[in-house]
């Protein structure tokens, strides 16, 4: 029975009973955060339509403090694709009221240059605040990354707002409510070592070849590179695709030509994509070239291909990308690093 509902796609069945409070206490994070705050809810229509939205969640709390994670808890995981945000920190001095402003509109609107004006974001004078840039990411299964302490983290203002500049809903089935929350965990000390981020391919710092145009009918293999130029350690990846990438490899090539393998997705389900943090950081010597190696399969034979028949897919860069549709297509990989300081190879992240 259990083989035959595999060799089906292992669909689920019926989910409009399911609890989704009691499985996310059970999948996500059982440590107690700090601080929650709720997202304005969204209402999800039938409508057979992805939807796109930028939205503000104004906040204040009693002092400055430091963040060691953050963790996105779905008000319906089914639904809610990704989110890319980043966290504005404001200066009480010139920032009076944090909570002015709309706190949300559609991405596809005709005036978007208006809507997001109307978000209030800029300080009082129309200075900008400090941003901390990609503070909180949401992927199906993505889980808070808590790294030891003094690893990663930022400052958080008493008086800000996160911004999620990219929130993206798949097509509901029915009508129903998203209310969506952020977990937030501080840190006991400040951040000694930051993190940064590294993207290649769709919206990164190196491009696709060939370019992620794929024709009907065709199967393709696509790469992206680039060069390291300083000693890294590596915490964390991300690898992203659509409904249809086949397969996916990454790796870096040392100038010595040694090989350091990062992950290898030999099937590739669009569902099941989460950030992989390594049991100890990585590291990845000056000179090296990281490789990313995918495999998309825009044929009928593709059970998850959106089209019947198949049609021309690609990548979507309407408002800097941020209405990218599940039928579209990307291929991006997204690293966590820190820069290399001797012994990092031998720290433990679990």
């Amino acid at each position: 029975l259990i083989a035959s509902w595999f060799k089906q796609g292992a669909k689920s069945g019926d989910t409009s009973k399911l609890n989704y409070s009691e499985i996310l206490n059970n999948s996500f994070s059982k440590i107690k955060p700090d601080l929650i705050l709720s997202l304005d809810s969204i209402l999800l229509k039938n409508n057979k339509l992805d939807k796109f939205y930028v939205l503000k969640i104004p906040y204040t709390i009693p002092y400055d403090t430091f963040v060691r994670a953050i963790e996105l808890i779905p008000g319906h995981p089914d639904y809610l694709h990704h989110l890319n945000g980043h966290l504005l920190n404001y200066d009480p001095a010139k920032k009076k009221n944090v909570f002015a402003g709309t706190r949300l509109f559609d991405v596809e609107t005709k005036d978007y240059d208006t809507e997001f004006i109307a978000l209030k974001l800029d300080n009082d004078d129309g200075t900008l605040p400090q941003r901390i840039h990609s503070a909180v990411n949401y992927l199906p299964g993505t889980q808070a990354a808590f790294y030891p302490e003094g690893l990663g983290g930022f400052r958080m203002s008493k008086v800000g707002a996160f911004v999620a500049n990219d929130i993206h809903f798949g097509p509901s089935p029915i009508n129903v409510w998203d209310k969506s929350k952020l977990y937030i965990y501080f840190s006991k000390t400040p951040p000694k070592r930051p993190t940064s981020e590294l993207m290649l391919g769709t919206n990164g710092v190196s491009p696709i070849i060939p370019p992620l145009v794929l024709q009907p009918g065709t199967i393709t293999k696509h790469f992206s590179s680039v060069t390291i130029y300083n000693d890294i350690s590596i915490l964390t990846i991300n690898p992203h695709m659509h409904l249809l990438g086949k397969s996916f490899t990454a790796y870096a090539v040392k100038p010595n030509g040694d090989t350091v393998k990062l992950i290898r997705i030999p099937d590739w389900r669009f569902k099941w994509q989460y950030f992989y943090t390594f049991k100890k950081m990585v590291k990845i010597p000056k000179g090296s070239i990281i490789i990313i190696e995918a495999v998309f399969d825009n044929t009928s034979d593709n059970p998850n291909n959106p089209f019947n028949p198949p049609q021309v897919v690609s990548e979507r860069f309407e408002n800097n990308g941020a209405s990218m549709r599940t039928t579209d297509e990307m291929l991006q990989f997204i690293i966590t690093y820190l820069p290399y300081v001797k012994g990092d190879e031998n720290i433990s992240l679990e």
